[in-house]
C-alpha cells in the first residue's frame, strides 16, 4: 500500500471522504428526484386522459338525457328500405296486416347476423320506436334468414 492519501494530514483524509460521500449522495438524489418527476409527469397524463375519458362520458349522458325528452318516431316503409339496403340486408317478404288499432310488419330477411346487430342499433341510434314479436333466426345455405314482426299502435 504505497499510496499518498494515508501520507496526508487527517483533516484533509476526512474531507476528501466526505467530498466522496456527499457527491455519492447527490448523484443518488438527483436520480431519486428525476424518478419522482418522470412518476409525476405520467400521473398527470393518466389524469388528463381520465378527463377526456370523463367528459366523453359526461356527453355521452347528456346526449341520452336529452334524448328521453324526445319523443319516439315511428319508422316509414321507406326508411325501412333504405335501411335494409345500406346494411346489405335482403328483404324476402313483408306483410302488412292491419287488425283493430294494431298494424304488424311481418318481415322476413336474409343477411348476416352482424348486418342485422348493425341494423338495429342504426335504428336505436336515430331514435325509431320498434316493438318486436316473434323473432326468429334460422341457418339457409350460407346465410341466416331472420324472420319477426314488428307491432305498430294506431293513432300512437
Amino acid at each position: 500500500m504505497n499510496s499518498e492519501f494515508f501520507y496526508r494530514p487527517l483533516w484533509q483524509q476526512y474531507s476528501c471522504c466526505f467530498l466522496f460521500f456527499l457527491f455519492l449522495f447527490g448523484v443518488g438524489y438527483l436520480l431519486v428526484i428525476e424518478d419522482i418527476k418522470q412518476q409525476a409527469d405520467q400521473q398527470i397524463q393518466q389524469y388528463d386522459e381520465n378527463l377526456t375519458k370523463i367528459d366523453q362520458l359526461q356527453a355521452k349522458i347528456n346526449r341520452y338525457k336529452s334524448s328521453k325528452n324526445h319523443l319516439l318516431s315511428t319508422i316509414s316503409e321507406k326508411e325501412l328500405a333504405q335501411a335494409l339496403a345500406q346494411h346489405h340486408l335482403i328483404l324476402r317478404t313483408f306483410k302488412y296486416i292491419e287488425i283493430d288499432d294494431t298494424v304488424n310488419w311481418d318481415i322476413e330477411l336474409n343477411g348476416e347476423f352482424a348486418d342485422f346487430m348493425a341494423l338495429m342499433t342504426s335504428f336505436n341510434d336515430d331514435y325509431y320506436y320498434l316493438d318486436f314479436q316473434h323473432l326468429m333466426i334460422s341457418k339457409h345455405e350460407s346465410e341466416l334468414q331472420i324472420a319477426f314482426t314488428l307491432l305498430f299502435k294506431k293513432g300512437g
